[in-house]
């Protein structure tokens, strides 16, 4: 056990004690909110290094990113930004924006989302002039979003009965968005006459995703406010750990909870794996609500239904498994796009094998530059749960999962060096993270690297964190927000403890 910010017990009398589980970036914004308000606040981590699924790796030497492709909410004028400053997320730390959100190869052609929309629309309605009228009505959907500001000021369940009706309905951006919810990405793109249309459409947003979901990120590219800050998601952690320790919180790292005490219909603990008994006010799962209903609550109270509805719907609710790759490559010799997807020769793998690849480069950061090498990510996609079954397998046995990433990494390298031949010989494997590692390390439910996507199937429900029967206890994360992301963590954090202070009548 690593224990940090430990203070003077005089100093704290008469503060109520949180115990929040789980150190990610809801975690840790759960921490920092509480304590400016007055609580006595200690993070529990499993592991022996703060951030979840953004903790930093390190490997051969080399920095990696382990999550981050962009950051929601980095332009100064935003609601957004004031929740990352507040944090200490973006403290004295500068925002980069890449050349193009995302850029796609297809049947000889180029399609990128590019950081101009009139650019986008004269280079693809050039690509195919028959799709035009449709271009144009995307690029104008896009332009419209661009108004829209997601709510970050308090949760739906504590706002007054007419302002939580109005919601998202009451903007005409809000309006569009919602109409754009119930299209399927998927049947979007096959509107196109032009297969490398189609591709960039299927492939720019994991799969499930809605037209919603695109023309928001799209219009906050464009706008500045998504980008990727410099540092990524492990320069993030730090800053928010350094805020929180600022603020009187504790940290203990690599000391796991073992159990959620409830007594009399109220959470009153915890207890730890070495045995000890920590007893508190409130209890924070910072976690998947699944790991902490059926294992730290042993199955005793369960979530609420509209919850529980997206583990039990994958149809409206998908999850976001992948097999995540890590490489090196001499910074002159990497794609100049951030994203990029491209056909290859067929890899053996689940299924039907995979026939493209995605790439992402991360050279205009030089936190991933080590002696002239940058880290390329390359992602695959795992669907359903078959197939992260298919995994969870291989890694209890140990040869059978080293020899299987092994034979996936070589054959990724060769498309690699094939596609783009400056790379030849050059291309050093560095690492790869699992459906099997998502689930192992970070009990994500099916071994998912972020929460649930909602489909076009999904209509929104609003989720609360508490559970039913059970008092002095919330759920918090990514997984209970209307999207999954490093945002949504963080604003789920925010109304954590708003919900908090209502029930204990602080303002």
């Amino acid at each position: 056990m690593t224990v940090y910010g430990e203070r003077g017990e005089a100093l704290l009398q008469g503060q109520k004690r949180i115990a929040i589980i789980g150190g990610g970036i809801a975690g840790l914004s759960t921490g920092i909110y509480a304590q400016k308000h007055g609580f006595r606040t200690t993070i529990y981590e499993a592991l022996p290094q703060i951030g979840g699924v953004c903790a930093p790796l390190r490997t051969a030497g080399v920095s990696l990113e382990p999550t981050l492709r962009f950051l929601n909410g980095v332009r100064e004028d935003t609601p957004l930004y004031r929740c990352w400053q507040e944090t200490g997320g973006l403290q004295d730390t500068l925002p980069v924006t890449p050349d193009s959100f995302f850029t796609a190869e297809e049947a000889g052609a180029t399609v990128n989302f590019c950081g101009d929309i009139n650019e986008f629309l004269e280079s693809t309605a050039a690509c195919s002039p028959e799709d035009r009228e449709q271009l144009k009505r995307f690029c104008t959907a896009v332009e419209k979003a661009g108004a829209f500001r997601p709510a970050t000021e308090c949760p739906p369940d504590l706002l007054s009965p007419l302002k939580a009706l109005a919601g998202a309905a009451g903007t005409e951006s809000g309006r569009l968005l919602l109409r754009l919810r119930t299209v399927s990405l998927q049947d979007y793109a096959q509107q196109f006459h032009h297969p490398a249309l189609r591709c960039a459409f299927r492939e720019v947003l994991p799969p499930g995703s809605t037209l919603a979901q695109l023309v928001f990120s799209y219009s906050r590219f464009l706008s500045g406010d998504l980008a990727v800050p410099v540092g990524g998601s492990a320069g993030i952690v730090h800053r928010m750990a350094k805020r929180y320790l600022a603020e009187g919180g504790q940290l203990r790292c690599k000391d796991p909870v073992k159990k959620i005490i409830a007594a009399n219909g109220a959470a009153r603990g915890i207890v730890l794996a070495g045995g000890e008994h920590m007893l508190t006010h409130w209890v924070i799962a910072a976690c998947d609500p699944a790991y902490a209903c059926r294992v730290l609550l042993q199955d005793r109270y369960g979530m609420e239904k509209k919850l529980q509805d997206r583990y039990c719907m994958p149809e409206k609710y998908t999850t976001c498994s992948l097999v995540r790759l890590f490489f090196s490559a001499p910074e002159e010799s990497l794609p100049i796009e951030r994203t990029l997807s491209f056909p290859t020769d067929v890899i053996p793998a689940e299924g039907d094998g995979i026939s493209r690849l995605r790439v992402t480069q991360f050279s205009n950061d030089p936190t991933f530059v080590f002696n002239g090498r940058a880290e390329l990510a390359v992602d695959f996609p795992i669907a359903g749960r078959q197939a992260f079954r298919r995994w969870e397998a291989l890694a209890g046995q140990q040869a059978a999962y080293r020899e299987e990433i092994r034979l996936l990494a070589d054959s990724t390298r060769q498309a690699l060096e094939k596609h783009f031949p400056q790379m030849q010989g050059l291309v050093q494997f560095l690492g790869c993270h699992t459906p099997a590692d998502y689930a192992r390390r970070f009990h994500n439910f099916h071994g998912s690297c972020t929460a649930f996507i909602p489909t076009a199937q999904a209509r929104p429900a609003p989720l609360t964190g508490r559970l039913p029967g059970l008092s002095h206890l919330l759920l918090t994360g990514q997984w209970l927000g209307p999207t999954a992301g490093m945002h949504t963590a963080l604003l789920q954090g925010k109304f954590t403890v708003q919900r908090i202070c209502r029930d204990e009548h602080i303002p």
